[in-house]
């Protein structure tokens, strides 16, 4: 990738983020902690693939995210003036390392020192 594309994905990624928490928030789901680990857009950036693990269930993640996939794509185009924004799609993120995972991490945690009780 190169230095304009890893810019870009992480501006989408910061606007991706903000958005899904707020969506997240006003709606109930069953995914728990919705986290964003990557962010994989196009050579010719005609789509930005946004990665997206939920804390338990996957199956419907991107399902209950795509109703925000526009605002998404409205608040890319107002901020970063580019002449062709990408397309938003949400894709379930694979081989997620556990180790780096931050829910993991806490589980972990909680079942080491008996937080949760």
């Amino acid at each position: 990738m190169t230095i304009r594309s890893d810019r870009l994905s992480e501006c989408i990624r910061t606007i991706a983020i903000w958005e899904i928490l707020t969506y997240s928030r006003d709606y109930e789901h069953t995914h728990g902690i919705i986290s964003v680990p990557e962010i994989v857009v196009s050579s010719d950036k005609s789509y930005a693939d946004i990665m997206v693990h939920g804390q338990w269930d996957d199956k419907e993640l991107t399902a209950f995210l795509s109703p925000i996939a526009g605002i998404i794509h409205t608040h890319i185009s107002r901020e970063l003036w580019l002449r062709r924004t990408p397309r938003i799609r949400f894709r379930v993120a694979k081989n997620i390392d556990k180790k780096g995972d931050i829910l993991s991490l806490i589980q972990e945690l909680d079942k080491q020192y008996g937080l949760s009780k």
